[in-house]
């Protein structure tokens, strides 16, 4: 007779499925690149300057397979963190129990937030899990005032929450990153020569310059980078990072680093609990 699944092996489920679409979304993204005919370059040059500046032309916008897939990966880790909440609550001696609906894994913006509104979301559970939550910082930032202050632990979470909110009720947008790659030019791989040699084997292989052209997305008849004319390769090269255009916290982000980075995040919260003896 098969044995019962033991609560770590139900909670991560959904983490294994998030994973799963995380791979078709790299594939989906690789399918899209790779099509070629997504976006084109064209330039310009100046001849007074001697300079060339390179713009971009949108020719397909980025497939909506690509938002859905997103939140598939969003809705399969926030759900797993509520179903952690739901374990915690169950498992507790500590009753009354509250309704089944009313149970969620405590994320807010703030510090301050948290401390005032995590008791709701958490009632029945036992200090001790209550404090394995507390230690993880669900929130965006300690201060609600003080920008400066940085980022908390647990903004992974806040930004996983808010992303999922978005994607409850309509598809998320998505957008070509502003974080584009391009070819070495002429000087910069001379001056790599002997790194290009030693490190890959080869002074022509395909190494490739990030940079950052724009603050704000990147759409039809973007300016990408301006070069002088005679550093120019016959033929330059362009990447792009497919990004989240929404919500404003992780706008620009590139969707398959950041969503792996959550996937390990919530992956380590169920590891870590378990580990405590808290499942």
């Amino acid at each position: 007779m098969p044995n019962s699944p033991t609560p770590r092996e139900l909670l991560l489920v959904k983490v294994d499925r998030a994973y799963k679409h995380i791979i078709d979304l790299e594939a989906e993204i690789l399918q899209f690149n790779r099509e070629g005919d997504s976006h084109e370059i064209f330039s310009k040059d100046d001849l007074q300057t001697g300079e060339r500046t390179f713009y971009l032309r949108i020719i397909k916008d980025i497939p909506l397979g690509i938002s859905a897939l997103v939140g598939d990966v969003v809705q399969n880790l926030r759900s797993t963190l509520d179903h952690l909440a739901f374990h915690l609550v169950q498992s507790s001696p500590i009753t009354p129990k509250p309704k089944e609906q009313d149970i969620y894994f405590p994320i807010y913006e703030t510090a301050a937030k948290y401390d005032s509104g995590k008791m709701r979301k958490t009632q029945s559970m036992a200090d001790a899990a209550i404090k394995a939550i507390d230690d993880i910082q669900p929130y965006y930032r300690s201060d609600p005032i003080d920008y400066s202050a940085g980022i908390g632990n647990g903004t992974p979470l806040f930004w996983l929450d808010e992303v999922s909110k978005l994607d409850k009720h309509r598809l998320l947008v998505t957008i070509r990153g502003d974080v584009v790659s391009h070819s070495l030019p002429k000087s910069k791989r001379i001056e790599m020569a002997n790194f290009l040699k030693t490190a890959l084997g080869s002074t022509s292989a395909d190494v490739r310059i990030a940079f950052r052209p724009t603050d704000s997305p990147l759409v039809d008849g973007s300016v990408l980078c301006t070069l002088p004319i005679a550093d120019v390769d016959n033929k330059m090269e362009f990447g792009f990072q497919i990004a989240f255009g929404e919500p404003k916290w992780v706008r620009g982000k590139e969707l398959l680093s950041t969503l792996k980075h959550w996937h390990k995040f919530v992956r380590d919260i169920i590891e870590d609990f378990d580990a405590k003896g808290l499942l």
